[in-house]
């Protein structure tokens, strides 16, 4: 499901998904990932759910919050469901 206005069923356009996922890379085989920092964004993504999410698994390392990240470009219903399809 690739859509231009829609990609993966995100909300999201072809644009702001790209941005977004090039945002949560870094993090998926992050072993430190307090030590990584957010990239900067355009300004109608700086709230974007996907941000607060990677902000929290910054400080707490706790990776539901890598999973609740990913759910926001490829929703799925099962825990990082969305990490092949984003991968591969």
């Amino acid at each position: 499901m690739y859509y231009d206005n829609n990609v993966y069923n995100s909300g999201l356009s072809e644009e702001d998904w790209k941005i977004l996922r090039d945002v949560l890379l870094p993090f998926i085989h992050a072993k430190e990932p307090s030590k990584l920092t957010l990239p900067e964004v355009p300004l109608h993504l700086k709230e974007h759910p996907l941000i607060r999410y990677l902000q929290m698994y910054i400080a707490t390392g706790d990776e539901k919050y890598l999973d609740l990240a990913g759910q926001c470009l490829i929703p799925s219903q099962k825990p990082f469901g969305w990490y092949l399809p984003l991968t591969k």
